[in-house]
């Protein structure tokens, strides 16, 4: 990222991120955090500067966004269901998934410890397990790059403890670059590589 700007919330912001990091972005709430992780996402075009990726990561960035939970929808979908819609741009999902990704999936709701959520309608879920499954989505399709926006909002003392450890075991095991938006390090600090201050532009 290259003297990025964009109208009057970021100026002149320049970092570099490698895979494999697991990197916090820090900042004070209308600091520009979110605006930023927008930016990189292309959901928001920047008034100048660059934003370059050494190699193609389309369809390969895994990302929950701020307050996802609160998004329950209007349909009546499953844990599973929810899921699965990670798959919804392969052709495999107008039939079925293949039976290594039904592997795989299983595997990150035992991870993430949700598996007996399976057949629970996700709105009758609570904060965290909600947050649970969304990372759970973000992360069936296998991403290069997971891109995680105040996450741990909603998780108790605990399942914040085992939810970083199994982020620093898929960013350390897979190699999985992680970009990790908070207002306080906590116990995330002792996994990350790399610490941005984002307010309006970087300290």
């Amino acid at each position: 990222v290259c003297n990025l700007n964009f109208e009057n919330v970021l100026t002149n912001i320049s970092l570099e991120i490698f895979e494999g990091d697991f990197i916090a972005i820090l900042g004070s709430n209308g600091g520009g955090k979110t605006t930023f992780i927008k930016l990189l996402l292309n959901i928001l075009k920047q008034n100048s500067g660059e934003i370059k990726f050494y190699e193609d990561l389309k369809n390969k960035i895994g990302y929950v966004p701020q307050n996802a939970t609160t998004v329950d929808g209007v349909f009546p979908a499953t844990v599973e269901e929810i899921i699965k819609t990670a798959f919804v741009n392969k052709k495999s999902f107008l039939g079925k998934i293949s039976i290594e990704e039904e592997k795989y999936i299983n595997f990150l709701m035992e991870n993430f410890e949700i598996i007996n959520l399976k057949s629970k309608l996700f709105v009758e879920l609570s904060g965290g397990q909600k947050q649970r499954v969304l990372i759970v989505r973000a992360l069936a399709n296998k991403p290069k790059l997971l891109i995680l926006d105040e996450p741990d909002i909603g998780l108790d003392n605990l399942s914040q403890t085992k939810f970083i450890e199994n982020l620093n075991k898929i960013n350390k095991e897979n190699k999985i670059t992680i970009i990790f938006v908070t207002h306080h390090l906590g116990i995330i600090e002792k996994y990350i590589t790399k610490t941005f201050h984002i307010n309006g532009t970087l300290k």
